[in-house]
């Protein structure tokens, strides 16, 4: 090509990555095109290598696209429109000319220590003590305020019962050692109330032993029994230091058979007339047997917990009449129980208040069921109305659909709500992981407060970055608040900081320049796999990308 010929610059080609060696061409139809083009470039490139290509015009009369004005044709001497078409005939390419500019740093770190300090007490201003607890948790104010959640007790006792309901799960029978090692674990966490199994399924000797383990851990955990039957069971519980044993009736007592523990089903698989146990079945007799367990628990000196089981049937008439006979006959603790999980957190307010009000000298306890994924709400809910004993089960479980859990019970009243509990906040998310090993029932990894992941933001760029200014935003507690750990991972929302802030906290260490490049290869293999890589693999592409680049 003749050199005359060479007199215009109309496209770029430029380096998707200082290090990649990779070009990418712009195409452009006339100079003002490469005008825009050039404008765009300097504008968002300012700080990378940049090659330059001469497209080159055989049409000596067409003026470089530098002076030329998009939108405007302007004639040159000899007529030609300087913005005129560019056609296969009149472009030529030149050769490939490297021009480099000088590599700006990253900005380390983003904000100086005077902005960051700004930012955190624009952030502080929105939040109120109790509310907001440095190095624990930032939560609404709202929810410490009585005019918008009312009012609840001064201090809730969560009474754990994982060690009753563990026995019901489908696939579970614990070893006695694994029986031994989860209600250590129960009691370390300082649990205020510990029920610990039914009457009936375990010996003197059994018992004993395991309520002095539970004494020399934590000498003031009350622990409970359940399914009491006759005098007996009282009795036993006397013997062996149990403290409070709880009995349930229901509300249907017309069918009261289909659930009598007397002996209705042993007496019906000999062929034997079922009849002649002796099964409460109107509600004066239901209530004359249950004030006969009140009186034996004051004669043995163990307490009575009086339950009213499946709630959701529960006429307001009938609870009302249950409580205050309950109350009249001095019965310390009076339970409401959905086994069914058909109670709403209303209806459990309203069915508590009732309690309250006809048994206001008993302590009012609940047992709620998770089928609607409620079991926390519903518990909050009895709370707000006067309920102080909320039974709760590690990590929820049960048979069905579960229990309130433990861990989410005590981080909603202490955090959120600023009720005490008693609870060893740190030893949850351990104990949680003990219950998985021992049962094989793992949690949902988003499950709250002890999920493996449910601290887990992925790896969003602001999201990562604002951890360094003020780790309570996006995280409204503290992970090891409740022994957890905070985790990111590099995902498609991430960028250069937040990468290099993985790699560092892998202890990798790499050039700057290397860091988006890296961050390209994570992407490009998180979409061959339709994963987040793992740690191990980040380091092995960082490795490799520090190895291409000696």
């Amino acid at each position: 090509m003749a050199p005359a010929q060479t007199i215009a610059i109309l496209g770029f080609i430029e380096a998707a990555s200082p290090l990649s060696g990779r070009f990418a061409m712009h195409a452009a139809r006339d100079p003002s095109d490469i005008a825009v083009a050039a404008r765009c470039y300097t504008t968002k490139h300012q700080s990378s290598m940049r090659h330059s290509a001469h497209y080159c015009w055989r049409n000596p009369t067409i003026a470089a696209p530098a002076l030329a004005r998009p939108g405007r044709r302007e004639p040159t001497a000899e007529g030609t429109p300087r913005n005129a078409a560019a056609s296969p005939e009149n472009v030529v390419p030149c050769r490939l000319t490297p021009r480099t500019t000088e590599r700006r740093m990253p900005k380390f770190p983003v904000f100086t220590p005077d902005e960051a300090k700004t930012f955190q007490r624009a952030i502080n201003r929105y939040r109120a003590p109790g509310a907001y607890e440095p190095g624990k948790w930032s939560v609404s104010p709202l929810a410490r305020r009585a005019d918008v959640v009312g009012t609840f007790p001064e201090r809730v006792v969560l009474r754990d019962i994982a060690l009753r309901t563990t026995d019901q799960m489908p696939g579970v029978v614990l070893s006695p050692e694994d029986r031994l090692r989860f209600m250590r674990a129960i009691a370390e966490t300082g649990v205020p109330s510990l029920l610990i199994g039914v009457c009936g399924r375990r010996g003197t000797e059994e018992v004993r032993a395991e309520v002095e383990l539970i004494k020399s851990i934590n000498p003031d955990c009350e622990i409970a029994y359940g399914g009491l039957r006759n005098r007996g069971d009282l009795e036993f519980a006397a013997k062996v230091g149990i403290d409070i044993v709880q009995f349930w009736a229901a509300p249907y007592v017309e069918a009261a058979p289909m659930y009598a523990g007397q002996g209705v089903y042993q007496r019906a698989w000999q062929d034997q007339d079922w009849k002649d146990v002796k099964v409460p079945m109107t509600q004066e007799a239901q209530i004359a047997s249950a004030l006969e367990f009140v009186k034996w628990g004051r004669e043995t000196g163990v307490k009575t917990s009086a339950g009213i089981n499946q709630l959701s049937f529960a006429t307001e008439s009938y609870v009302e009449s249950f409580c205050k006979t309950m109350h009249g006959a001095g019965a310390p603790e009076i339970v409401l129980y959905d086994g069914g999980s058909g109670m709403s957190p209303e209806g459990y307010e309203h069915m508590v208040r009732l309690a309250r009000k006809n048994a206001p000298d008993a302590v009012i306890g609940v047992h709620t069921h998770n089928m609607f994924d409620l079991a926390i709400a519903c518990a909050v809910a009895a709370a707000r109305a006067g309920a102080q004993v909320l039974e709760v089960s590690v990590n929820g479980y049960c048979s069905a659909s579960g229990q309130a859990d433990l861990a989410a019970a005590a981080a909603t009243f202490e955090a959120l709500y600023g009720v005490p509990t008693g609870i060893k906040l740190d030893k949850l998310t351990p104990l949680a992981r003990l219950g998985e090993e021992i049962t094989g029932y793992k949690l949902a990894w988003n499950s709250p407060v002890t999920g493996k992941e449910v601290y887990n933001w992925g790896g969003t760029e602001f999201v990562i970055q604002e951890l360094k200014i003020d780790p309570l935003v996006h995280w409204c507690i503290e992970p090891e608040l409740v022994g957890n750990e905070r985790r990111w991972d590099v995902t498609f929302d991430s960028g250069p900081y937040t990468m290099l802030d993985k790699l560092q906290a892998i202890g990798v260490k790499v050039d700057h320049a290397l860091v988006e490049p890296i961050l390209a290869e994570v992407k490009a293999a998180m979409r061959s796999l339709r994963r987040v890589l793992t740690d191990d693999e980040v380091r092995d592409i960082a490795r490799a990308a520090a190895n291409k680049a000696k």
